[in-house]
């Protein structure tokens, strides 16, 4: 569950969350939103797969790795990028928030949950895993985005921390477990 968190929380984040910040709080044409949000939809799928063949050849743990530091690295900048106003500064945000990170988190993350469990009980716990990460990552970030602007009186720093946070519990997660690249499915457990 952990380590699929970081996804859940850039895609509820920047793929529900900042959308509707865009529309409503700077005020950008929601034609444009949209339609930057289904240009980076494609971009999402493409480094889906190229993560997602990345992690076959050096392994699951370092693409996830890598996805969830360049999260920490890029969560401010991102947020700046959001915040300024443009319809092409949030398809940047956008970008780098969903192509980038979540791409990079998501791609290799069937493989990596599936070779965490043994056959018996693999689909139930990849199953739970996932489902109750996108709860908390793509359920509750936009609304605990919502109340940060809130709090923080507009700013978008505390949006940028509560992700930062999102993410050391993931990068944690996938850090403490073990690969699975090459470990043969039958033999787990």
């Amino acid at each position: 569950m952990g380590a699929g968190l970081s996804g859940q929380a850039a895609q509820g984040l920047m793929g529900v969350w900042a959308i509707g910040y865009a529309v409503t709080q700077l005020q950008l044409s929601p034609t444009g939103v949209l339609n930057v949000k289904a240009l980076t939809g494609v971009c999402v799928i493409v480094m889906v797969v190229i993560a997602a063949r990345l992690s076959d050849r050096i392994g699951r743990r370092p693409v996830m790795l890598g996805g969830n530091v360049a999260a920490v690295l890029l969560a401010v900048p991102i947020m700046l990028l959001l915040d300024s106003g443009s319809v092409i500064t949030v398809f940047l945000a956008l970008f780098l928030g969903l192509a980038v990170i979540q791409g990079f988190v998501a791609g290799p993350y069937g493989a990596f949950a599936a070779e965490l469990f043994p056959t018996r009980i693999r689909y139930t716990g990849a199953s739970m895993g996932y489902q109750i990460a996108a709860a908390l990552g793509a359920g509750l970030m936009p609304v605990i985005a919502s109340a940060l602007v809130l709090v923080g009186g507009g700013s978008l720093w505390l949006v940028a921390a509560a992700w930062i946070g999102m993410t050391l519990l993931g990068l944690v997660a996938v850090a403490v477990s073990g690969e699975g690249k090459d470990r043969d499915l039958r033999e787990i457990g």
